[in-house]
Formats: structure tokens, C-alpha cells, sequence
């Protein structure tokens, strides 16, 4: 039975651990693993309540829960030091990531109708966003068996993404965005993507002018392309093990991120406990499933898993608005740099398709017995494979349709453009063919 905490003892427990928080002893490190572990129940009751609440709203909404992780705690208490621990009422937390805004206030008042639980505060985000554009609506509640509180965050589906491409940017640029936001400009950045369906030109340009200086999408490919298969890998081998929801992700600045599922909470947590005290350089978080998938897991958890974001999508939306724009207002320069960086995009993207049909044909090759097994999966993704190409088909013509609709009316515009476009064209077939060689 989990240790019970006087809120003395817990305020008392946050004092050690700001004064040691760098070389902490194991006795500390240990009581503060029994106060995490303490909100198990709380969070369990919480998490199946909302598991039968969103379903009211849709059958798949995402919904998962997590025990704040200890390098988040500790930073915490050291960016509130006067703060008392005992007040710290995210330590145990749920996520609900939904379609749209209506669907997060449904969902509030589904909660607040629960005979079983109790909102206690709330923060809300969305009407009062964040000075950095972070949009979340925050419900403090309590069940009415624990005295314990638990955050519940209710985010649709674009703030989510949001929120996690800003903890891909601290771990890619080391920039502390969410923390202390010590780089203005990528601060910017993000504050600009917050209003991602309201943007005006000039902003995409910022946006494209911040992309291009850091390298942005280099670096996030670059990433994203090390991971993906080998993670998938690892997922396609998890799936076997259905009675396993919680799962503990390792992230590393410089390695592959490595995925455990658990049937047990306990041994997940054990698990946890023991990974964070060797390997405190990792970013590790354990959470909760309750129908697990490769698809659900890497949205919710794409700052950890680091193998897609739907910002790459979004970007290329971005781009070629600017094509359009700059075409139809004779921006000869500025159409070059977006086109050009627009065929980038696409061609790491066919890279990666084109890895991911070599891994299928890798599977289809192993024995009967094996594909008979993993044929479901096999299936579902050959089938996600379609859903890119088919999306990329569909974007490729739309760009073809906007480009000649805008071409320069004069024969001296109309030239030079259609010269850049020969030449970027040729640049990236050229590309293509030494990276898929016949």
C-alpha cells in the first residue's frame, strides 16, 4: 500500500530536494519515488473515468495518463522556489487530446456532471492563451475516494501538436522554449505556428525566414529519418504483447529512442525508477495505453518518439501558399528560395516512403508461419504507406494547378520563371537518382 503523505511532510521533502537537486542521495530520490507512486490510485480512477467520458463525444480520442516525470519536478521546484511542494498539483496527470474546441468544453462538462469527481480549479487556456501561444484548458479534480489531485489537460488535436513541436525544438537546439524561453526567436516561432489557421503573408514569411536560418527542417529530418524505422520496428514487435498498456519511452540526444511495454504498473514504475537513476541524461517518460497503437502513440507522444509530426504537413501548406503568393506579385527571389525549399521537403519525405517499402519487402520475406502472424500489421502499414503517396499525389498537382494559374503574364517573366523551375526541378531529379539508384 502506498505510503501516505502529510502535506508537512511533502513541503518538507520539496526543501531537500532544491537544496540537493543536483547530487541527490538515494534515501531522497527514494521518498520522492514513494510520493510520485502515492497518486497511482487517484490517477487510475481519473483516467477510467475519462476513458468512459470521451467516448461519449467520439470512440477514439486519445487519452492518456502519466506520473510527472523526475527531471520535470525537480525543474519545476527550481523555477518556483517559493513554491511549496504540497502545491504542486500536477504530479499526476491526464491528457485527452480531442477533435476541437467544442469537443473540449463537451468534454468539461462531462466532468463537471460526474458524481465521482470533483474540479477543484481550472485554467483555461484556450479563451486566455498563454503569452507563448500555449492553448490547453487545465481542470484540476479529485476523486471522491482520494484526497489526491490529479491535472487533467484537454487539448484538441492542433494544440496538441503544438505543444509537443515546442519540446521538439528544445531537444533539437537545446533552446529551453518551454522552461525559460531564452531563444526569442524560435519563440517567435512558435508563437507565430500557434495561430497556425489565421497566419497572414508576412507571417509565413517569418516563419520560412526562421526555418531557413536554423536549418530547421534539416535537422528535424535528419531525426525523424534515424528513428523512424527502427522504431516502427520496435512497435511492430510490441503489439504482440496484448495485455501490455503502459510504456516507457527513452529519448537521447544522439540514439535511436527505445520503447518497454508492461502488463504491471509496478514493474513499469520499478523499471522507470531504475532507468532515470542510470541514465539521468535521458528525457524518459512512462505512461498509459488503454488502446495502444503506433498511430496513437506517436501522436501523443511525438516530443518522445521523434519519427513524424504533422508540423511537416503543415509546413508545405505554409510554402506553397508563399509559391502562389510570390508568383502572383512577380517575387521572383522569394519564389526561388520557397520553391526550392518546398522540393526539398517532399524529396526527404519520398526518401522515407521509399525506406519504409524496403522494410515491408524485408517482412514479407520472413517465413509463412511469421507473416500469417504479422499480417494485420503488415497490412495497416502498406496501407499508411498509400495514405502518404496518395496525399503527396494529391499536393503535387495542386502545386502543378497553382503555379500555371499564377505564371507571369509577360514573356520576360514568364521565362525566368519557368528557368527556375527547370533548374530546382533537374537539382532534385538529380538527387532522387542518387538516392534511389536503378
Amino acid at each position: 500500500m502506498p505510503k501516505v503523505f502529510t502535506k508537512g511532510e511533502v513541503d518538507r521533502l520539496g526543501h531537500k530536494i532544491r537544496q540537493f537537486s543536483i547530487s541527490m542521495d538515494d534515501e531522497t530520490l527514494i521518498e520522492l519515488q514513494n510520493y510520485r507512486t502515492s497518486h497511482k490510485d487517484a490517477l487510475s480512477q481519473t483516467f477510467t473515468i475519462l476513458c468512459e467520458l470521451t467516448k461519449k463525444i467520439h470512440p477514439r480520442l486519445i487519452v492518456t495518463f502519466r506520473i510527472k516525470r523526475f527531471e520535470s519536478i525537480i525543474g519545476k521546484l527550481e523555477r518556483y522556489p517559493e513554491m511549496r511542494f504540497s502545491r504542486m498539483w500536477d504530479i499526476a496527470g491526464c491528457r485527452c487530446i480531442v477533435r476541437n474546441d467544442n469537443d473540449v468544453y463537451k468534454l468539461k462538462r462531462l466532468i463537471e456532471d460526474n458524481q465521482a469527481l470533483e474540479i477543484v480549479k481550472e485554467y483555461d487556456y484556450i479563451k486566455n492563451p498563454q503569452e507563448d501561444g500555449y492553448k490547453s484548458l487545465h481542470l484540476f479534480v479529485k476523486h471522491v475516494s482520494n484526497d489526491k489531485i490529479v491535472e487533467v489537460q484537454l487539448r484538441n488535436q492542433v494544440n496538441h501538436n503544438w505543444a509537443t513541436l515546442v519540446e521538439i525544438t528544445d531537444f533539437l537546439f537545446d533552446s529551453r522554449l518551454k522552461e525559460y524561453g531564452e531563444n526569442k526567436e524560435l519563440l517567435r516561432f512558435h508563437k507565430l505556428l500557434s495561430k497556425i489557421e489565421n497566419l497572414t503573408v508576412e507571417d509565413k514569411y517569418e516563419i520560412a525566414k526562421i526555418i531557413t536560418k536554423y536549418n530547421y527542417f534539416e535537422k528535424l529530418s535528419e531525426v525523424f529519418s534515424r528513428n523512424y524505422l527502427s522504431v516502427r520496428r520496435q512497435w511492430f514487435e510490441l503489439e504482440s504483447q496484448t495485455n501490455h498498456k503502459y510504456f516507457l519511452i527513452e529519448t537521447r540526444k544522439d540514439d535511436i529512442p527505445k520503447i518497454e511495454s508492461f502488463a504491471n504498473f509496478q514493474f513499469a514504475e520499478n523499471k522507470y525508477f531504475n532507468v532515470y537513476k542510470t541514465s539521468q541524461n535521458a528525457n524518459i517518460v512512462l505512461t498509459h495505453l488503454q488502446t495502444p497503437n503506433y498511430n496513437q502513440i506517436s501522436i501523443a507522444y511525438s516530443n518522445y518518439i521523434l519519427t513524424f509530426h504533422s508540423f511537416l504537413t503543415e509546413c508545405l501548406d505554409i510554402l506553397e501558399s508563399l509559391i502562389v503568393e510570390s508568383l502572383a506579385n512577380c517575387k521572383y527571389l522569394a519564389f526561388y528560395k520557397n520553391y526550392n525549399l518546398y522540393n526539398g521537403l517532399v524529396l526527404n519525405h519520398i526518401k522515407n516512403m521509399v525506406a519504409e517499402v524496403q522494410e515491408i519487402y524485408e517482412y514479407t520475406e520472413q517465413s509463412k508461419e511469421k507473416r500469417k502472424q504479422n499480417k494485420r500489421k503488415e497490412k495497416e502499414w502498406i496501407d499508411d504507406i498509400k495514405k502518404q503517396i496518395n496525399q503527396h499525389n494529391f499536393r503535387s498537382k495542386r502545386l502543378q494547378v497553382s503555379v500555371k494559374k499564377n505564371m507571369p503574364t509577360t514573356f520576360f517573366g514568364n521565362f525566368f520563371i519557368n528557368q527556375m523551375i527547370n533548374i530546382i526541378n533537374s537539382n532534385y531529379k538529380r538527387k532522387a537518382q542518387n538516392t534511389f539508384p536503378k
